[in-house]
């Protein structure tokens, strides 16, 4: 929000000192910050431009609009379109996402991936990372994982990764590596001597799944009616090494994937792979995540963990 009310501001004094009094000077700059933010900061993003506008008439120390009626109508038509389509670009992508029925300590999710279909289950236990970003085109990316740390493992820490991880997902030329490295960046920024032991899944249109891991348990496929690991090569958490020392992303081929943190294994052992043996059953991946968010022997729910179909049910 600071970043995009920056920017702003600054807009305003070049567009001033250069007395530039057309619309799109004045409005472009605040358009495309406000467009790619959420409602709110779009909304508060535009009224700062306006009310910046609004000095560059009223005082006359600041060139500008001057007092243009065309270019003020035009400018101020512009400013309230700016939140009306962050609000549409927010529903379009958050429409893809749909919660379903589920007991009241685990939220369930559904989306689209390639062709075929996710469900990522959260719990909010101590430390659990969980991002879901349909990708335009068809595609999904996810991060699911644990952090470490006392100024991670906060609802601010947390949040503010996540949502780092939504902004850099959701351009659709954006590669794997490319999401850990905005990740090592806030992690760092957050927490120098924190971690975050986390899984980031790709999948694309027609269906094709790569994943890396960052210090987190392998991804395991449905083989027949066994579980098996994936075989997708561990790297270090993000934020413990030095940026760049991260593995590169595997491919993973399978009828059912299941993407478990390491809330999982601590809690189940050495008994982790043979719980999962649950992924090939059923048809639904929905509720095979949330089977799989239940604790040991009747603990509490460990989460997050996500199941991904990559194919339509006709073709399996």
């Amino acid at each position: 929000m600071r970043t995009a009310l920056a920017g702003t501001t600054g807009n305003a004094m070049l567009m001033g000192l250069a007395e530039v009094s057309t619309p799109v000077g004045w409005v472009l700059l605040p358009g495309l910050l406000g467009v790619s933010a959420r409602p709110r900061v779009a909304a508060l993003v535009s009224a700062w431009a306006g009310v910046l506008l609004a000095l560059s008439v009223v005082v006359p120390v600041i060139p500008g609009h001057r007092s243009d009626p065309q270019a003020l109508l035009a400018s101020a038509a512009g400013l309230a379109a700016v939140p009306v389509l962050a609000w549409a670009r927010r529903r379009t992508r958050t429409a893809a996402l749909a919660r379903v029925a589920a007991p009241t300590d685990v939220a369930v999710f559904t989306v689209p991936a390639g062709p075929g279909s996710a469900a990522l289950a959260i719990c909010g236990t101590a430390g659990e990372i969980g991002a879901a970003v349909p990708v335009r085109g068809g595609g999904l990316r996810v991060l699911l994982g644990t952090v470490t740390g006392a100024a991670l493992d906060t609802p601010t820490g947390r949040r503010a990764i996540e949502q780092a991880f939504r902004r850099a997902a959701a351009g659709p030329r954006r590669t794997v590596p490319h999401l850990v490295g905005a990740l090592d960046r806030v992690v760092r920024d957050l927490a120098p001597a924190g971690h975050l032991r986390a899984t980031i899944v790709d999948v694309d249109r027609a269906g094709s799944v790569r994943a890396v891991r960052c210090g987190s348990p392998d991804l395991v496929v449905a083989a027949g009616s066994r579980a098996e690991p994936a075989g997708v090569p561990q790297g270090p958490a993000i934020g413990s090494t030095e940026p760049g020392d991260h593995a590169p992303p595997g491919p993973v081929t399978g009828r059912r994937i299941a993407v478990v943190g390491t809330g999982f294994t601590d809690a189940h052992g050495e008994r982790w792979l043979r719980v999962l043996d649950q992924v090939a059953a059923g048809d639904d991946p929905a509720r095979t995540a949330q089977l799989l968010t239940r604790g040991a022997r009747g603990a509490r729910r460990t989460g997050p963990a996500l199941v991904i179909d990559p194919e339509p049910p006709s073709r399996r």
